[in-house]
């Protein structure tokens, strides 16, 4: 009998745990690295190289990917004899928010929102009161104790928030220490707080094989995922 395996970034550990329970609907779960993001060449090769490692077990018919666009790191991905199934999303957030339309619908109405969830602070490296001791030790490793060169860099990701005025945190289950440190994360950074709560909709409906094509793309042994220019964000191209 054929089962489900799911390679999944591990922003979702948490949700994974609480929604699997003693019994998960997958045979096997593979959580690969969350910095992952930040490489896609890198993410794309690790995505490859465990479904190939996954469909060596002749119980494994299906491969859930749980990822959105992020940087395009699965343009390219194929199947060998599996096949493959994701979530039409943009990202981690789509996906906790129930799908792209409410993703899209919250940025419409502020569109100086920067999402937070469990996963995504986990290492600290969101905007708040942890960020600039990350970067200073990761830019000092880089480039040596230079001063100058580091508070340049500084400066500039704190541009890069600039255009933010809000900070919406988003979360499945209830997650007391996640949401108290996302909201001390907006007053470091002098932004509104709100807690979105999110929908499972999405991740329940790929574990359950309710397949909608309009809300998850199918990919075939012969075919790989490539991007589309038509809304739907990703297809299955020979």
């Amino acid at each position: 009998m054929t089962g489900h395996a799911v390679i999944a970034c591990d922003v979702f550990a948490e949700e994974l745990r609480l929604l699997g329970g003693e019994h998960p609907p997958w045979r096997v779960l593979e959580l690969l690295e969350m910095g992952l993001h930040d490489r896609p060449d890198e993410l794309r090769r690790e995505i490859q190289n465990t479904i190939h490692r996954l469909e060596n077990d002749p119980c494994v018919g299906t491969v859930l990917l749980l990822y959105g666009l992020c940087g395009n790191g699965l343009v390219g991905v194929r199947p060998g004899r599996a096949r493959l199934v994701l979530p039409r999303a943009h990202d981690c957030i789509s996906i906790l928010l129930g799908g792209c339309e409410q993703h899209s619908k919250v940025l419409a109405g502020e569109p100086g929102t920067y999402f937070y969830s469990p996963g995504w602070i986990r290492e600290k490296r969101v905007p708040g009161p942890d960020r600039e001791a990350h970067l200073r030790k990761h830019y000092g490793e880089r480039f040596g104790d230079d001063p100058e060169i580091i508070e340049d860099l500084l400066e500039a990701d704190r541009e890069a928030f600039s255009h933010h005025n809000r900070a919406a945190y988003v979360d499945l289950f209830p997650n007391d220490e996640a949401e108290a440190y996302s909201r001390a994360c907006a007053h470091c950074m002098g932004w509104r707080f709100e807690r979105l709560r999110g929908d499972p909709a999405l991740l329940r409906g790929l574990f359950a094989k309710e397949w909608d094509p309009a809300r998850y793309l199918l990919v075939e042994p012969g075919q790989a995922i490539t991007l589309a220019h038509d809304g739907t964000l990703v297809q299955a191209r020979p």
